[in-house]
């Protein structure tokens, strides 16, 4: 029973870390991009990239593709968007479990 529910605290800890770190991104990003609008280099800067820009990979049925049923519509797959900030999110998470016994 101990070893489940270690399985089970560890998952809840690397999803937890990913979300909150992905949130912080998007938000460092715009906040950064609005820096970079008044200093002149745009939304698209490169310090606002780095925290935005996402690592993005997915399994399944295209976003566009939607299988039409008339009264339902399906669709499937699986994708996963990382960006900078989920990856300093799961180390600060898991550090945090490692040091929350």
């Amino acid at each position: 029973m101990e070893k489940n529910s270690g399985i089970a605290r560890l998952i809840v800890f690397i999803i937890l870390g990913l979300v909150l770190g992905g949130i912080l991104g998007e938000a460092l990003g715009a906040f950064f991009g609005q820096i970079g609008v008044m200093a002149g280099a745009g939304v698209n800067n490169p310090v606002s990239t780095l925290f935005v820009a996402p690592f993005e990979f997915g399994y399944g049925i295209n976003q566009s593709e939607v299988i039409d049923l008339y009264m339902v519509k399906l669709r499937l797959g699986l994708s996963f968007k990382f960006n900078f900030c989920s990856f300093i999110g799961l180390f600060a998470s898991l550090y945090i479990m490692k040091w929350s016994r």
